[in-house]
């Protein structure tokens, strides 16, 4: 055991990490709580994102975690945080920059892994033995009267369902301020308009030599029949100067998408999914790459709004790895809503 990170004497459930809402793929993991913003927040070293906060109090409160965890407050400050190895389901707890530090150096923590290799006291059996009893604690029965039924029971009775990385636009705003990551994403995405208010995002890594951006609705306005596309137009304003740019917008009904880019910023290609026809425009000397059934009968096949909810996740892997192999580089970052008027990449 290192002195700078202290193991727990409990093994991670099996569905732990996906139950508090990350679905990356790193080795490590790591969760603190922001009291600024009342918020559960994942880092696995390359990308932030928000948590399931209830998922979290449940997992804190149980019988097994609250001895093993209570002295470092996780539920309400961020001074602590916790540490998971998804290998060995082993699981630590350190102060958040030492944390942070161990996040950026994987060398660091191949070595911790080596030393606290299989010494786990309590075993996934054991946990999945201790996760059914959930329902019978107090603190459960208390969380369950201000929850709608189906809701609660996804989140205390099997624990298996997370928020996946969302990132909502104020919490977004806040958590920029205190890291040191900058975040594409800005608090300005409207999707309000038409009574749609669904504002999901993801932000992933920015380590190559270009950024790959996905935007994603359903529609832009109700009325489909339109032609005027005034009606059904979605303004997207690019800021961000960092690297060049992929721009990827999608939507299943038509969308007149008015692009407007900062000057400096370098876009090197827009790319438009929709099953009906997708337009752009405010731009010029950029190729525009459309995949749409009704206008070129090839389209990508999926039509992403919300990140990493469970009846859309097999439709967010399958076009963002489409993006991802037909481009070489990792997304950036992920907005949408079902029905959306305006989006900024900063």
């Amino acid at each position: 055991m290192s002195n700078l990170v202290q193991r727990l004497e409990i093994t991670a459930h099996p569905q732990l990490e996906k139950s508090l809402g990350y679905r990356g793929d790193s080795r490590w993991v790591a969760w603190r709580w922001e009291p600024d913003i009342d918020q559960l927040i994942s880092s696995d070293g390359k990308t932030v994102g928000t948590g399931n906060n209830m998922a979290w109090l449940v997992f804190l409160q149980h019988d097994l975690v609250d001895p093993a965890v209570q002295e470092y407050n996780l539920g309400e400050g961020d001074r602590y945080w916790l540490l998971l190895d998804t290998a060995t389901r082993n699981l630590y707890v350190g102060e958040g920059k030492t944390v942070q530090s161990l996040l950026e150096q994987p060398e660091s923590l191949a070595l911790l892994a080596c030393l606290d290799g299989g010494n786990a006291d309590r075993t996934a059996e054991t946990w999945q033995q201790t996760l059914s009893q959930l329902t019978a604690k107090p603190v459960v029965r208390n969380l369950t009267n201000a929850l709608p039924f189906g809701i609660a029971a996804a989140l205390i009775g099997a624990l298996g369902i997370g928020t996946g990385l969302w990132v909502v636009p104020a919490v977004q705003q806040k958590l920029a301020e205190k890291t040191a990551f900058i975040s594409p994403i800005s608090s300005g995405a409207n999707c309000g308009l038409g009574g749609s208010d669904d504002f999901s995002a993801y932000i992933g890594s920015s380590s190559g030599n270009k950024e790959l951006h996905l935007i994603g609705v359903y529609e832009a306005n109700a009325d489909h029949g339109n032609r005027d596309l005034s009606k059904r137009a979605i303004e997207i304003k690019v800021e961000r100067r960092n690297k060049p740019i992929i721009l990827a917008l999608s939507a299943y009904e038509p969308v007149q998408w008015n692009i407007t880019a900062e000057p400096g910023v370098v876009i090197e290609k827009i790319l438009v999914n929709g099953y009906h026809n997708q337009t752009v425009s405010g731009v010029s000397g950029i190729p525009v790459e459309e995949h749409s059934y009704e206008e070129t009968g090839n389209y990508l096949g999926d039509f992403i709004y919300k990140w990493g909810a469970t009846a859309e996740s097999s439709n967010t892997s399958s076009l963002v790895t489409k993006l991802e192999q037909g481009n070489g580089t990792s997304l950036t970052s992920f907005q949408g809503c079902y029905r959306g008027k305006n989006f900024s990449i900063n």
